[in-house]
C-alpha cells in the first residue's frame, strides 16, 4: 500500500470554480480542495504543466463587493475525467477564505492549525 505524501487535509468541496489558463477561463466543478491544491471536473482537458489561475467566487456573481479567493496554481494531472491543481502563490485574503472553507468542511478542523506548522514542500535549494 502506497504511504500518503499529503501534508494538508483534503475536504470534499463541491463548488463551481473558475480555472483560467491563459486569461481564458472555464468552469469547473471541485470535488475536493485542500491548502495546497484542488481536484476538479470539466468538459474541457487542460495540459499538465500549465500555469494557471483558479478563481473561487464566494458571492453571488452580481454582489456589489463580491468576496473571492484567487490562487495562481499549475495543473499537475490532467485526464479527461479530472484535473488536479498544485496551488502556489495567493494573497493573505484569499489563503484565509481557503483556510475558512476547508476548516469548515473538515471533520477535524483544529488539524489544519497543526498542519500549518510544518512545511507544505520541501524547498529546493540547489538553485
Amino acid at each position: 500500500m502506497a504511504r500518503e505524501r499529503r501534508k494538508r487535509t483534503r475536504v470534499k468541496f463541491r463548488f463551481e470554480a473558475l480555472v483560467a489558463v491563459d486569461n481564458q477561463p472555464v468552469r469547473v466543478q471541485t470535488r475536493n480542495l485542500s491548502l495546497k491544491g484542488m481536484l476538479c471536473s470539466t468538459d474541457k482537458i487542460f495540459q499538465e504543466g500549465q500555469v494557471c489561475r483558479v478563481i473561487l467566487n464566494l458571492t453571488q456573481e452580481d454582489e456589489a463587493e463580491p468576496v473571492r479567493a484567487v490562487i495562481l496554481g499549475r495543473i499537475i494531472r490532467a485526464i479527461p475525467s479530472e484535473t488536479a491543481i498544485d496551488f502556489n502563490l495567493m494573497d493573505a485574503e484569499s489563503f484565509f477564505h481557503l483556510k475558512r472553507i476547508v476548516e469548515y468542511h473538515s471533520q477535524e478542523p483544529e488539524r489544519i492549525a497543526r498542519e500549518l506548522l510544518t512545511a507544505a514542500f520541501s524547498p529546493n535549494l540547489d538553485g
